[in-house]
């Protein structure tokens, strides 16, 4: 079971406890093998990158939320995009 942080929206919270709750049924830490997780404060931001020699902070990026094993602290990231919790926008980028 995932639960509850504090930090995020009230309402946002509510959609991705929702949704990760409904995808990840029966999970199980590939750790520790617990079953109680919570979700981070906030989002990551992953940015990609194209090569090792330098960091590019624009450009494409993967946002996504974090649950934690609450006995081991293993962290796994989930992609807001592929849960379909990103806000809709139109092809020029603008929402």
């Amino acid at each position: 079971m995932i639960k509850d942080r504090k930090m995020i929206d009230k309402e946002q919270k509510q959609k991705i406890l929702n949704e990760l709750n409904q995808r990840l049924q029966g999970l199980t830490c590939p750790i520790c093998k617990n079953k109680n997780f919570v979700m981070a404060e906030g989002f990551f931001v992953n940015v990609l990158q194209g090569d090792f020699a330098s960091i590019n902070i624009g450009g494409k990026k993967i946002p996504t939320i974090a649950i934690i094993c609450d006995k081991c602290g293993f962290v796994s990231q989930h992609s807001l995009g592929i849960l379909g919790l990103l806000p809709k926008t139109n092809n020029d980028g603008s929402n």
